[in-house]
C-alpha cells in the first residue's frame, strides 16, 4: 500500500487580529523559491488552475485563478527530504505551515 502523502499549507505570517497578506504574485512566489531547489517542471499543463511547483521531498501547488494568491498547498512526500527546506522556507518568507489534518502551525 502507498504511503499517504502529508497536506501542509503555506501561508503568510500575521499578527493575531490582522489581515492576511498574500504570498506575492505568481512570478515572484517562483522566483522567491528557487533559491529553495523549488519550481515548475515547465510542463504546459496548467488545466486545473494550478502552477504546479516541485521541491526535495514535496509539491507545491499554487492556485493561478488569482493574481496574488494567499496560500498554497503542499503534499510532502518525503518527511525526512521536505521538512528542513519547508521550515527553511518558512523562516525565510516569514511564512508559516499548517497541517491540513491537525490544523497545528509551524512556523
Amino acid at each position: 500500500m502507498a504511503k499517504r502523502s502529508r497536506m501542509m499549507v503555506l501561508s503568510r505570517r500575521s499578527e493575531q487580529g490582522d489581515e492576511p497578506e498574500p504570498l506575492g504574485t505568481i512570478e515572484e512566489i517562483k522566483d522567491m523559491l528557487a533559491v529553495f531547489n523549488t519550481a515548475p517542471d515547465d510542463s504546459t499543463n496548467n488545466s486545473l488552475g494550478l502552477e504546479r511547483l516541485h521541491g526535495p521531498g514535496f509539491v507545491l501547488d499554487l492556485p493561478t485563478s488569482i493574481d496574488k494568491p494567499m496560500q498554497m498547498m503542499a503534499s510532502v512526500n518525503d518527511a525526512e527530504t521536505a521538512w528542513p527546506v519547508l521550515s527553511r522556507i518558512c523562516r525565510n518568507l516569514t511564512w508559516s505551515m499548517t497541517d491540513g489534518e491537525t490544523g497545528q502551525t509551524f512556523i
